[in-house]
């Protein structure tokens, strides 16, 4: 073989190495970004999801403590409502930030918003009704109308769950970043056309003999 030739083949496995790591390169940039695509919507739906598992924390500690409260009157029982009270309004602050953001569906959260409103409204109501009426009947009154806060711990609940089902969808829905073997073949014209640009320079420096019939 000589130099010219093996000048030649040189360069080919030049080329095809060159191939071969600007195809690892780009199977690993894919992957980074994919991971990165992937990582961002999970910490986007895990914050939605702990959002409204606060929400359902709050008013579950909101309805025990007002019923304690309208039974006793005793002021810790009152003071865990306020603090249950202000939880769900920092609750639904973070979530309306999300949805300006487009993390969570304006919507969705609007029918939450209504709920909780009503269940607040629903423990000032039987408060006055306590200061009016006394303990019993604000406790019958509370009871009576205790499908309120059902009502927004079953939407919170439900909300929840879709979005942890949406989150699912979304991450079994991620493409696959590509193996090394796609990113070759990928990169497979310009293999060839190197192929060929190198045949080209050979048999110009050494042109074969034509044949004679």
């Amino acid at each position: 073989m000589g130099y010219t030739e093996k000048s030649s083949w040189l360069l080919l496995l030049a080329g095809f190495a060159l191939v071969f790591v600007w195809s690892a390169l780009s199977l690993a940039h894919a992957y980074e970004r994919s991971l990165a695509r992937m990582n961002d919507s999970f910490s986007q739906g895990l914050m939605i999801v702990d959002r409204l598992g606060a929400v359902l924390d709050a008013l579950d500690r909101l309805s025990t403590d007002e019923q304690a409260f309208l039974s006793t009157g005793e002021a810790r029982f009152q003071d865990g409502v306020v603090e249950s009270a202000e939880a769900l309004t920092i609750d639904i602050g973070m979530l309306d930030a999300l949805a300006a953001e487009g993390k969570f569906r304006r919507a969705n959260l609007a029918i939450l918003s209504r709920c909780v409103d009503r269940a607040l409204n629903l423990v000032g109501e039987s408060d006055a009704v306590r200061q009016d009426h006394g303990a019993q009947a604000a406790l019958a009154y509370f009871d009576s109308r205790e499908n309120t806060l059902a009502e927004a711990k079953l939407r919170a609940n439900q909300l929840r769950s879709e979005t942890v089902r949406r989150l699912s969808d979304r991450v079994r829905s991620t493409r696959r970043p590509k193996t090394l073997l796609h990113e070759v073949l990928d990169n497979a014209p310009a293999c060839i056309a190197l192929q060929r640009g190198v045949s080209a320079i050979h048999l110009a420096r050494n042109p074969q003999p034509s044949k004679l019939r």
